[in-house]
């Protein structure tokens, strides 16, 4: 053999190795076979497909920073792959131990629930075994083993529901819980400001200043920095290039005539009887003032919302059409005739028809398709940037080379220069490292973007001669509310002696039947808080947050009447609460105690093949 054919020979080895391992189930351990579990809690196997199904299902339930899908990446540096691997763990657990109490599942009751199971039935309604076999093909089944799967799961059932079925609330616990949350307070509360001071506050001295710098030097830092270079284009940047003649313009009018263009139409309630004659009488009653629609519809067991057909044109209505068009506002007219039978329709409102010329939306047109078309132009022009980008080219060149621009930006979490209003950018700009290589990245509105990180800079304390302003702020800031609070203290002191609101020159502020779930918007967060903190009527408290300080004094505590029946769904709810929370405690220690007693064994090789995989 030539050294030609033996070389051919050999790249065809290769390139049947590669397509093995590129296309290989769930990884491969040697020649002789393919791994197909991952694990085992006892005997019970934790199978790749099974930990492959549950991943794919987590990543379908979960979304990105940006609102995309959440990539495989994405989701372990986030730990959910063993967040999932922990629950397979807990499942098999519990197939373990119903397995070692002799707990199953008979075939008859089984057949009964694959029989009634929904996805396999037919046009009929009836069970189809055709259906059944397609199903299971779908998801990389053999009836045999979703039949054992199926069987381990309904084994599973009972012994939860003996975990579950006897847990109780007491009922200490729900009118423990809605006697805090119900209950009342009345408090008077004032705002103590600057003007109520006795003496101006004191310029602060040079030394003072030193001090404050000195004491609070973390909050004049410059922020961690990251600097780097990115070439960008948007559709903004391709905007100019586009040209939009007339006829393309007309073109898009007449394209979007439905939208812009809308008849006129009906806000309209539709009220179906079964026969005319009933309609007639309906009809009848409601001309004569006898009765209202409204008790029409009542009369019939409906809402109106259950009648309301929203805005209606006059196409849609039909036959009915014409007749509910020529009436008012606010009339009712029929019976007349629908698919459904015979019916009073009642006019609630009537929207004019929208005529748009095109001179009025030429603009808003011209604007829709220069981004659309600059969208599209940035697009074919991306295999262009990426092969660049793959042949080695730096930002740099990139720029030279085709319409990207480049750029700087010194980047921290607060940056608002451009590219920094970005998600997709600010979400880059935060992994981003030193080794990396940039690569395309699409923003929001269409655009692309490459970065590259240059280098990192670390926070660093600033001097004070460079944050002079802002100290002389913060500083006299800090000794204002340290003087409004020892006046709130004096003021306290005199209402504790028997003195009024009234009397002490403030504003007062009274607030009834507040509980701990009231929010009062130019109040201190912890006004709340502190008012319920407080024990007696007449009781004071200082309460300091923010840029203010408050006087608050108690003036009643209230109860709540347990046996309030509007009390009762918040009841319902907690002790809901508290039966959801106690069986999650249970289920929880069950399954530790299953775990204690039952060796677990895990093959990080198999689980990282199908990671892979995603």
């Amino acid at each position: 053999m030539s050294a030609s054919g033996k070389t051919t020979k050999t790249l065809v080895w290769i390139l049947m190795a590669m397509l093995i391992l590129g296309l290989g189930g769930f990884g491969i351990t040697n020649l002789g076979g393919s791994v197909r579990t991952i694990g085992a809690v006892g005997d019970k196997d934790i199978t790749t497909q099974s930990y492959s199904r549950a991943l794919r299902q987590m990543l379908q339930g979960q979304t990105s920073a940006t609102g995309g899908p959440l990539s495989f990446a994405q989701a372990q540096a986030q730990q959910l792959d063993r967040l999932v691997l922990s629950q397979l763990i807990a499942t098999r657990s519990l197939d373990a131990e119903t397995a070692a109490l002799g707990l199953s599942v008979g075939d008859a009751r089984l057949g009964r629930q694959i029989v009634q199971t929904d996805a396999f039935k037919g046009i009929d309604g009836a069970f189809s075994r055709d259906d059944y076999r397609f199903r299971l093909q779908q998801i990389g089944l053999t009836e045999r083993q979703y039949e054992e799967i199926l069987r381990e799961e309904m084994a599973r059932e009972i012994v939860q529901t003996a975990l579950f079925s006897n847990i109780q609330p007491t009922a200490s616990y729900a009118e423990t819980l809605l006697g805090f949350l119900a209950e009342e307070r009345d408090f008077t509360w004032a705002v103590i400001e600057e003007s109520h001071l006795t003496a101006p506050l004191p310029e602060a001295t040079e030394a003072e200043l030193v001090a404050f710098h000195r004491d609070n030097a973390q909050n004049y830092k410059t922020p961690f920095l990251r600097k780097i270079t990115f070439a960008m284009l948007t559709p903004e940047q391709m905007i100019e290039t586009v040209e939009v003649d007339e006829a393309t313009l007309q073109q898009l009018f007449t394209e979007r005539a439905a939208e812009l263009d809308r008849p006129e139409r009906r806000l309209v309630e539709r009220l179906v009887f079964s026969d005319q004659t009933e309609a007639e009488a309906a009809a009848e009653a409601i001309a004569s003032g006898s009765t209202s629609f409204e008790a029409v519809v009542s009369e019939r067991g409906l809402a109106l919302s259950d009648i309301d057909m929203g805005d209606i044109s006059r196409a849609e209505l039909d036959v009915a059409g014409e007749a509910v068009f020529a009436a008012g506002s606010g009339a009712v007219v029929g019976p007349l005739p629908t698919d459904l039978g015979p019916a009073l329709f009642r006019i609630n409102g009537i929207l004019a028809a929208v005529e748009t010329q095109f001179d009025d939306v030429i603009e808003e047109l011209r604007d829709d398709y220069a981004q659309s078309r600059a969208r599209r132009m940035i697009e074919s022009e991306r295999e262009a940037f990426e092969d660049l980008l793959a042949a080695g080219a730096t930002l740099e060149e990139l720029a030279d080379e085709t319409v990207m621009t480049l750029g700087t930006i010194d980047w921290h979490e607060r940056a608002e220069a451009t590219p920094a209003g970005y998600a997709a950018f600010r979400e880059a700009a935060s992994r981003i490292t030193l080794e990396d290589f940039p690569e395309l990245i699409e923003l929001d509105d269409g655009g692309l973007i490459a970065l590259r990180l240059d280098a990192e800079v670390p926070a660093a304390e600033q001097p004070l001669s460079d944050v002079r302003a802002e100290v002389v702020a913060d500083e006299r800031r800090q000794r204002l509310l340290d003087a409004l609070e020892d006046k709130a203290g004096a003021l306290a002191a005199a209402l504790g002696e028997g003195r009024a609101f009234a009397a002490l020159g403030v504003t007062e502020r009274v607030e009834t039947g507040l509980t701990r779930a009231e929010f009062i918007a130019d109040a201190p967060a912890a006004l709340i808080v502190e008012a319920f903190a407080l024990t007696a009527q007449g009781e004071t408290a200082v309460v300091r947050g923010g840029d203010s300080v408050v006087l608050l004094q108690l003036d009643m505590i209230i109860a709540p009447d347990l046996s309030d029946p509007e009390l009762a769904s918040t009841r319902q709810l907690l002790e809901s609460q508290y039966e959801n929370d106690l069986a999650q405690d249970i289920y929880t220690l069950f399954v530790s105690d299953i775990q204690s007693r039952m060796p677990i064994t895990l093959d990080e090789a198999a689980i990282n093949a199908v990671n892979t995989q995603f």
